[in-house]
């Protein structure tokens, strides 16, 4: 798929914005375009996050239809971090082009909240953790190139090192503490991590006990992004057996963002977190 037609979560962040607007001024897609002077067809593609825009052209529409200043900076912020190149540009030859729109949105977050129920979140993961992990989903690759994988996970996790660093916020299930990759020096020094790492002032670290009944709607693993200082987009990533998803509705995304504080109020709070973690380092 060509740069110009490549659909992002950001240019169908933009599309979605500019189609209400257009709706909520009146217009067709017809009448609009005679407004935007541009054709019907080519606004149906931006409605529907397939068509680059310029930054220019975009802040015209955007004044035409007499946007807000805070909704336009929003827009225009949108506009030109789907436009930066980023580290992950190194990967292009390695990951979809939708896994690179992932990091890209995760590296532009200024909060994630994390729910997992099987493994050390990506973002906390030791190197020799994330190389046991990577190596079991794709057996048959060289070492080569689980040790590029492996680069990939862990250049995420700049995220929570730069200033202004990003907040983390976790909740991980017990199962997932106890649960042996790469044997018991892995875990340990996988479980020391996650302890030194909960300290951290941009970080909170929940446990959930096995044995508390989270409820039916704990479904498992996900992440939420809020895009931007002070947020602009809001995004759940999720995985599953087929692939990847990104969730982008409003509605879906504060029931996820829900969904996370209920299970968080059933956890451990953070002191007691470490403890059931040093807990099972003593144990292995």
């Amino acid at each position: 798929m060509s740069e110009a037609t490549l659909s992002t979560t950001r240019r169908r962040k933009i599309g979605r914005v500019l189609r209400r607007l257009r709706e909520e001024s009146g217009y067709t897609l017809k009448t609009a375009g005679k407004h935007l002077e541009r054709s019907p067809s080519s606004l149906s593609q931006i409605e529907n996050g397939v068509q680059w825009l310029r930054l220019r052209d975009l802040g015209f529409i955007l004044d035409r239809y007499n946007v807000p200043t805070d909704l336009r900076a929003a827009m225009m912020t949108l506009a030109e971090q789907d436009r930066q190149p980023g580290w992950w540009d190194d990967y292009k030859d390695l990951v979809t082009p939708e896994a690179l729109d992932r990091v890209s949105l995760e590296d532009s977050a200024s909060g994630v909240i994390i729910t997992e129920t099987t493994f050390i979140p990506g973002l906390l993961q030791t190197e020799e953790y994330a190389r046991t992990v990577i190596r079991g989903i794709t057996p048959r690759h060289p070492a080569t190139v689980i040790d590029r994988f492996v680069e990939f996970r862990l250049m995420r996790q700049r995220i929570l090192d730069r200033l202004p660093a990003t907040n983390l916020g976790v909740v991980l299930d017990e199962a997932a503490l106890r649960r042996m990759r790469g044997g018991r020096q892995v875990m340990r020094s996988q479980l020391r991590r996650l302890v030194n790492q909960s300290e951290r002032e941009n970080m909170q670290l929940n446990v959930l006990p096995l044995a508390v009944d989270a409820g039916s709607d704990y479904a498992g693993q996900f992440e939420l992004l809020d895009v931007g200082r002070p947020s602009i987009l809001t995004v759940v990533l999720t995985e599953h057996l087929a692939g990847q998803a990104i969730i982008e509705s409003t509605q879906e995304t504060v029931h996820y963002r829900e969904t996370f504080e209920r299970i968080r109020s059933l956890s451990l709070h953070e002191t007691a977190s470490r403890d059931l973690i040093n807990q099972i380092i003593s144990e292995l």
